[in-house]
């Protein structure tokens, strides 16, 4: 996938006078779309933030429009040189979804602040991540922090079949399966839950996502028998 063309939009140079005095700024290196799907990755260089000291996911509160801010996970990042990147979905209409078709490199990014997700890798535990295509950054970072030889599965559900076979391709890395619907990750978990009844406890979920699909999926781990303290939870309203 090509960079696109650079631009400068006014959004991301005007600042209001009051934005002046609090807000921090980096640049886009680079913006791509996927081939036919619904995602954007956006690179961003942040010369001030140590990256060295992330154990956590983090959550970035991104300046999308005048005293607009949303936060997103930056799903991997270069200590060494400073980028992080962001997966953002633009399957739904909204400031967030416009910002992100209008980002160039060369661009400035404006942010509020960088803070704690407070989602971490266990050790010696089985990871399975569950959530919908806005968890895709949220579920980078974790492996990213992870051990080497962490288990790692878990599923995504996506808006459409294109976006979901652009993820096996992007995002080859993450060794979940991605399917077309929700429908299918509630079957596919209960099925899971079912398999391992005995050793469920060798088991941490994260649900990530829409608030909806994360509350489903969290009546329908609990009606399994899993420990609350086994589901770690973060949901994002759209």
């Amino acid at each position: 996938m090509n960079n696109l063309p650079y631009t400068e939009t006014a959004q991301n140079t005007m600042l209001s006078a009051v934005e002046k005095l609090f807000v921090k700024s980096g640049t886009i290196v680079a913006a791509r779309k996927w081939n036919g799907g619904k995602l954007y990755e956006i690179d961003i260089h942040l010369p001030k933030v140590d990256f060295a000291k992330w154990k956590t996911a983090q959550s970035i509160k991104c300046r999308i429009s005048a005293l607009h801010y949303t936060d997103y996970t930056p799903a991997t990042w270069d200590i060494e040189n400073k980028i992080c990147t962001l997966y953002i979905d633009t399957s739904h209409s909204g400031q967030g979804s416009l910002w992100a078709a209008e980002q160039r490199k060369g661009n400035v990014f404006h942010y509020l602040k960088i803070e704690m997700a407070k989602h971490f890798p266990f050790q010696n535990k089985h990871l399975v991540f569950l959530g919908d295509q806005t968890s895709i950054g949220h579920f980078c970072a974790l492996q990213q922090l992870a051990d080497d030889n962490a288990m790692i599965s878990g599923i995504v559900s996506f808006n459409d079949l294109q976006t979901a076979d652009e993820f096996v391709h992007n995002c080859a890395w993450l060794p979940l399966e991605a399917v077309a619907n929700d429908q299918t990750i509630f079957r596919q978990t209960e099925n899971l839950i079912t398999r391992h009844q005995s050793e469920k406890e060798k088991f941490v979920f994260y649900i990530v996502g829409g608030a909806g699909l994360v509350v489903q999926l969290r009546k329908l781990l609990k009606s399994h028998g899993v420990d609350g303290r086994q589901i770690k939870s973060y949901g994002f309203w759209h």
